[in-house]
């Protein structure tokens, strides 16, 4: 469940490491003791959020809740900082994705999510949804889900910069739901393990579901034609991604029986270019291969006359999955 430190330069960053947690500790001490106001905007708030810095899955957690309000007659919004908006943009990769997969929904990025927050509920939003909202203090939230990589869910158990957590897991005692992501490799036995540890640190018992974030389909661009897996597996592809973790993109199309042909890396939150994406479409044709990219990356592709393949990704739950008002209010 954990991994050693490893990197000797990490390792001499422990005592930072310390300071960190402890500034991160008191600062949400002054907010559990009220000594500095958490604000209210009037609608019920969710916050999706994680312990560790890097892709735990909330974007795919944000989509289903947002789905799940939406079917119940709900007007949900999506609150976030903006992280890696270009400059002029209205949203970042995360928001642009959730816009063209639920064209339906509000959105605002703002650094002040408060403010954001309120304009949010001015269009009407009857529900928000907190991106990447668990150490955001400021703004008042109903519950805090977070999502924790079933895998490694706290890392080598360190704070950053020596480790990948945001603040000591103690943090979890705030949690109200956790989903453990990406369980989809672990037998029962681990993932109750996962479960009994993560009770520990909450102090009580909260709702812990696991969860895996499954492919559903591949969609053409420009055409829209939506292709089953069924139909494309033993096809050979290039892959093209700008996203935190590149290496489970990889996994993923693998264990789909896709034959990866070649792949082009580029930093979280890269814009593309076009000759980014005419190397990678020639690297198609030379392997007679389509090109493939992640769901998070397809808006950012939209404005070259490219042709590609976007891999969707949904939510799906392992076993019961929650109720729907455990997480709406």
């Amino acid at each position: 469940m954990t991994e050693s430190v490893g990197n000797p330069l990490r390792q001499a960053l422990w005592p930072l490491s310390l300071i960190y947690g402890a500034v991160a500790a008191v600062r949400n001490w002054t907010f559990d003791a009220r000594l500095r106001k958490a604000h209210e905007i009037g609608v019920p708030v969710v916050s999706v959020g994680n312990l560790s810095v890097g892709g735990t899955g909330k974007t795919p957690t944000v989509a289903w809740l947002c789905q799940l309000a939406h079917r119940l007659g709900r007007r949900p919004g999506v609150l976030a900082r903006g992280y890696g908006r270009a400059p002029g943009e209205l949203l970042n990769d995360e928001g642009a994705m959730l816009q063209q997969r639920l064209p339906w929904l509000l959105q605002e990025q703002d650094p002040d999510r408060v403010a954001a927050g309120l304009r949010l509920t001015a269009k009407g939003a009857d529900f928000v949804v907190l991106d990447d909202g668990f150490q955001h203090r400021r703004l008042h939230r109903n519950l805090d889900l977070v999502c924790l990589d079933a895998c490694q869910p706290f890392g080598n158990n360190q704070c950053l910069p020596s480790g990948d957590l945001r603040e000591f897991r103690s943090g979890l005692r705030r949690a109200g739901i956790v989903f453990l992501t990406r369980a989809s490799g672990l037998d029962a036995e681990q993932i109750q393990a996962r479960r009994q540890r993560v009770q520990e640190l909450a102090g009580r018992e909260i709702p812990i579901y696991a969860c895996a974030h499954g492919p559903s389909d591949v969609v053409s661009q420009p055409t829209g034609e939506v292709l089953s897996l069924a139909s494309l597996r033993g096809q050979r592809v290039v892959l093209l991604s700008a996203i935190a973790r590149p290496q489970s993109f990889r996994t993923t199309v693998l264990e789909l029986g896709f034959e990866v042909a070649a792949e082009f890396r580029h930093r979280d939150h890269h814009r593309f270019t076009k000759a980014d994406l005419e190397s990678a479409a020639m690297a198609a044709t030379k392997h007679n291969a389509l090109l493939l990219c992640t769901e998070k990356d397809a808006p950012k592709l939209v404005s070259f006359a490219v042709p590609h393949h976007v891999l969707r990704i949904d939510l799906r739950f392992l076993g019961d999955a929650p109720r729907p008002a455990e997480v709406l209010l």
